[in-house]
């Protein structure tokens, strides 16, 4: 979905009203002019964003916001070609843990230290939580204004547990008994979400960080590869055996959409889903799903939120208006249905708990869940160990070799970025 810009208003128009949004006695010419070109922001989509990217549209009075919303994988091209040639074609760009330190590593974002100082008693921003802060942060510096803590747990059916005497799983291998035993031909006995790169490293990642040792040692070194990251990759081809149809090509819509249409009885899915799965209005399974954090623990974790790109020629002050104004502690309570807050008031708010079914769930997850390597290379190896994990996965390449393969492709690219000297 894009969000298209409803036609260019007049820079002019709304002057006196963003005077009074740029705060009281503040002057345009203190906070420098509005932009005189639409605002830029780029996007991965889901309904969270969806509503983030609303209140940018109308977070400035005078101020065109246009949002350009699609996969993330899509998104990561069009940031990629653009920073790389230091395009300024995108001012405000959604960005992950992972992407921070990527991009700020590459010297695409602007750091945001000296604004957010200067806006930190006016927007609450010391109400975020140190876990959302740390990962939008690369080196000491702050990148990012967080919008969301994210985190992926295990959805379940609690009809069909109740009704086949299942406990639930404490461990792997009691999730993929589990997945067996309620596989039929209506229902896939589990989720599997394998579309490279994003989708497949995100559940590669549990199965690695608790069967296996996680993906790299303490120098960069790939780790995947060992015995029990085979074992940990053989235990997740085993799942597939009872996952849904077409899951090689499944990323988190095609996963979502599984669930509501009660095609699958469990799965690892995101906290941000869950209001999706449990929404009558589309979901057939509305009120069945319960959910709890991933046996074991490790599943993925994140923050994501927004950043301003480095070769942007609109104003930092303007942008970082925008990014606080939409994402600001109001607008975050009314979006809590969609998402984990990551401002502590909002996390700790006992109505918020008690009016969304999942946040406990999430609240255990988050405790437990393990982000992916800070390794700012993560996204572009994965997109070839991905691949490998596939074909592994698919019986196209004994899972041994497959992993040797990703581990050596790995080091190859590592090497040229300056690791191992």
């Amino acid at each position: 979905m894009t969000i298209e810009n409803p036609g260019r208003r007049s820079v002019l128009k709304g002057i006196s009203a963003a005077a009074v949004t740029l705060g009281a006695g503040a002057s345009l010419t203190s906070r420098q002019a509005l932009a005189a070109d639409p605002v830029q922001l780029i996007s991965h989509r889901y309904p969270a964003l969806e509503f983030w990217a609303g209140k940018m549209k109308t977070a400035l009075p005078g101020v065109d916001v246009n949002a350009q919303l699609m996969p993330f994988e899509k998104m990561g091209e069009l940031v990629t070609i653009a920073m790389s040639s230091k395009a300024s074609t995108f001012d405000i760009v959604y960005v992950i843990d992972s992407t921070v330190a990527s991009y700020a590593r590459n010297g695409w974002l602007r750091p945001l230290d000296d604004l957010w100082a200067k806006y930190k008693n006016e927007f609450n921003l010391g109400d975020y939580s140190d876990a959302a802060m740390k990962m939008c942060s690369y080196n000491g510096r702050i990148y990012a204004l967080p919008g969301t803590v994210n985190v992926m747990m295990m959805y379940y059916r609690k009809d069909l547990l109740d009704a086949s005497g299942k406990a639930l799983p404490k461990t792997v291998a009691e999730y993929q008994a589990l997945a067996k035993a309620l596989h039929s031909p209506a229902r896939a006995g589990t989720i599997s979400c394998l579309k490279p790169t994003d989708a497949a490293m995100n559940e590669a990642h549990w199965y690695m960080n608790t069967i296996g040792q996680g993906w790299f040692d303490d120098k960069w070194k790939p780790i995947f590869n060992n015995a029990s990251g085979v074992r940990a990759i053989e235990a997740l081809k085993e799942t597939t055996r009872v996952a849904q149809r077409g899951f090689v090509t499944a990323a988190n819509d095609e996963c979502t959409i599984a669930l509501q249409q009660d095609a699958a009885a469990l799965g690892m899915q995101w906290a941000t889903r869950a209001r999706s799965v449990d929404d009558p209005k589309q979901s057939r399974a509305a009120g069945k799903f319960e959910w709890a954090s991933m046996p074991q623990g490790h599943a993925r974790v994140l923050a994501d939120g927004y950043a301003i790109s480095a070769f942007s020629k609109q104003d930092p002050d303007l942008l970082f208006r925008i990014m606080a104004t939409a994402t600001r502690e109001s607008n975050m309570r009314e979006a809590a249905g969609m998402m984990v807050p990551p401002r502590k008031a909002l996390l700790n708010d006992p109505q918020l708990r008690a009016s969304n079914r999942f946040y406990p769930a999430a609240a255990q997850a988050i405790e437990s869940g393990t982000p992916f390597p800070a390794l700012p290379e993560f996204y572009a190896v994965g997109e070839f160990i991905s691949r490998r994990i596939l074909q592994a996965v698919t019986g196209e390449m004994p899972v041994k070799q497959a992993l040797d393969t990703a581990a050596g492709e790995t080091e190859a690219y590592l090497k040229t970025r300056g690791y191992y000297r």
